[in-house]
């Protein structure tokens, strides 16, 4: 299996977007899914960064870059889970430490977070939904 295959395990185990990792990276989510399906090489200036962003421990980024089973399938299944659920929470301290700044420096962007918290989980996808729409539009039209 070849990096962008790991590189997808990984993200998949921290239940987040190929969008929202590309973003995490500064790329355009097309690259991002091309690296993950092992279409286009992976800059190798880039992997200390996806190192970073997603908080992958040393031993398994080195699995993952030498192309080695983790050998997770002799681990107990609750030991697993247990493992699995550190990882989305170690991401997303990082995720929210990384954006502190953005969301207390701006309260046009909180006030928007606290109305899509006072929302549904059916509202809040169809509202962000929309709000992407228009910003992609927006970015378009300013290119």
């Amino acid at each position: 299996m070849h990096f962008g295959k790991h590189l997808r395990q990984y993200r998949e185990e921290l239940n987040i977007t190929q969008g929202e990792a590309a973003y995490q990276l500064g790329l355009v989510p097309n690259t991002y899914s091309n690296y993950e399906r092992c279409e286009r090489p992976i800059p190798i200036e880039l992997l200390p960064k996806i190192k970073e962003v997603f908080n992958i421990p040393d031993e398994q980024f080195l699995d993952m870059i030498l192309n080695q089973s983790r050998n997770r399938r002799k681990m107990p299944v609750e030991e697993l889970a247990m493992q699995t659920r550190e990882l989305r929470e170690r991401y997303m301290v990082n995720f929210g430490e990384s954006y502190f700044d953005l969301i207390a420096n701006l309260p046009e962007l909180r006030q928007l977070l606290g109305f899509l918290n006072s929302l549904n989980a059916k509202r809040q996808r169809l509202y962000l939904n929309a709000i992407k729409s228009i910003l992609m539009v927006y970015d378009d039209l300013l290119k």
